[in-house]
């Protein structure tokens, strides 16, 4: 089965999201109190910067819900995922927690040590770990597949 316009669709909702990241993260708390107006399409809305960030966090968590009803109610056989779906599904949201955390470092933060852990060394632990479990995966599927 084909994701490209699935994947073309979810990189552009991404490079959207950080986008707003990346002008959001250099904000002052007191820049997030300012109130504007913009102009829609239904009228002109008023805004606080703050509540505008905080949709960053609260549109995808909505559509995520949305999106999981729709394959339920529609007889979709992501709707009960499998085992495997389940736990792919939880490693995106805490890779992208890891990420979440990470968002607003540079490179000056990468030498920070506590309890003879760096930044550094952990992000080059995970690297390593990661890509061992790929081939480990590798194999894994390889010895399913194989007669029995």
């Amino acid at each position: 089965m084909s994701r490209q316009e699935l994947s073309k669709l979810i990189q552009e909702v991404a490079a959207a999201q950080e986008q707003c990241i990346e002008k959001g993260k250099g904000l002052s708390n007191h820049q997030l109190d300012t109130n504007f107006s913009v102009a829609r399409p239904t009228g002109t809305r008023e805004y606080q910067l703050r509540g505008v960030l905080y949709n960053l966090v609260i549109h995808p968590r909505e559509h995520s819900v949305h999106i999981a009803k729709i394959l339920q109610k529609t007889g979709s056989p992501l709707g009960q995922p499998t085992e495997a779906q389940a736990i792919i599904a939880k490693a995106k949201e805490s890779w992208g927690e890891l990420e979440g955390v990470l968002a607003c470092l540079d490179d000056g933060d990468l030498d920070r040590e506590y309890e003879g852990h760096t930044l550094r060394s952990l992000l080059v632990h995970l690297r390593n770990a990661h890509q061992f479990y790929a081939t480990t995966i590798d194999k894994g599927i390889e010895a399913s597949n194989a007669p029995k």
